[in-house]
């Protein structure tokens, strides 16, 4: 399936309306596909307000998912910890009997 946005798909010719319609350009080996060039940057234009919520819902879920690899890693951390300190315990035990 097509992706809507592709500003070079035949169903999009926003692209080609500047010069006043569609228009058949020879010698670009792309009937109808518009230019080989993207358009050339200009102020990057003002994400909308979804797109700003969606983005700090973004910033929130990488935060907590951070937090619960730091939390995982800390449960690893200490349950080795623990685990050696089990393990000298059991060797002072045996060795002093």
């Amino acid at each position: 399936m097509d992706d809507p946005n592709d500003p070079y798909s035949p169903s999009n010719l926003s692209w080609n309306w500047g010069r006043g319609g569609p228009q058949w350009r020879p010698f670009t080996g792309r009937y109808l596909r518009g230019p080989r060039v993207p358009p050339p940057p200009g102020p990057p234009r003002r994400p909308s307000k979804a797109e700003r919520d969606q983005e700090m819902r973004a910033e929130a879920r990488a935060a907590r998912l951070h937090l619960a690899g730091v939390t995982n890693a800390g449960v690893i951390i200490m349950s080795v910890v623990l685990a050696a300190v089990v393990v000298m315990l059991v060797v002072v035990l045996v060795s002093n009997h």
